[in-house]
């Protein structure tokens, strides 16, 4: 069984690596957050995935490159953070998965801008709070069960999650600097999951 989460194992994991290859984990999660979004707009019939669409797009430009125009990485921040649904607007329990889902592609577009490693740790981290929320939604779990946490942790999904960032992380790190195939394999694999679909 995968472990639980630790920012701080994550972020010991994330210092040997290049920083191409930070991203390259950081836009692997959010790959698997984006289809989320996607389901809470046809849902709820509100939302615009193309601002995220192309931020990602951008990321993995910049994993490839290592060169991307701040200027255009800052309009692109902006415009994102205004896809973020307000909670207090909608009922769908996938609103939280929408907001978590935009604020990991903002912290990867701040890491670009930034370099703060720790920004793609908490893109990460977006990723299993996505998970760690619905899984208690579908199970209808009780906040009191002492054995909350536990259950939370042993679930299909959260394991799933865990798994594949545990993959995505040595994926990552053996991606060399320009190597595009690599780097066109590991983003297709990852551009076909869902962390909220149980893989088949």
């Amino acid at each position: 069984m995968e472990a639980t989460f630790s920012d701080d194992r994550i972020l010991q994991m994330m210092s040997r690596m290049a920083t191409h290859q930070q991203l390259a984990f950081g836009a692997a999660c959010c790959e698997r957050m984006l289809p989320n979004y996607q389901t809470f707009m046809r849902e709820v019939g509100w939302g615009d995935v193309a601002p995220l669409r192309e931020a990602l797009d951008t990321v993995w430009v910049a994993c490839e490159s290592g060169c991307v125009a701040h200027a255009q990485l800052r309009k692109m921040l902006s415009i994102c953070e205004e896809c973020a649904p307000n909670s207090e607007d909608f009922t769908s329990i996938y609103t939280s998965s929408a907001q978590d889902a935009v604020f990991a592609i903002c912290s990867l577009l701040d890491f670009v801008l930034d370099g703060d490693v720790a920004r793609v740790v908490s893109a990460a981290r977006f990723s299993i709070d996505s998970v760690d929320l619905i899984v208690q939604e579908r199970e209808a779990m009780d906040p009191r069960d002492p054995l909350r946490e536990r259950k939370i942790l042993e679930h299909p999904l959260m394991q799933q999650e865990l798994l594949r960032q545990r993959r995505d992380l040595e994926g990552a790190s053996h991606i060399a600097p320009g190597d595009r195939t690599a780097l066109l394999a590991f983003r297709t694999r990852v551009q076909r999951e869902s962390n909220l679909v149980a893989s088949s």
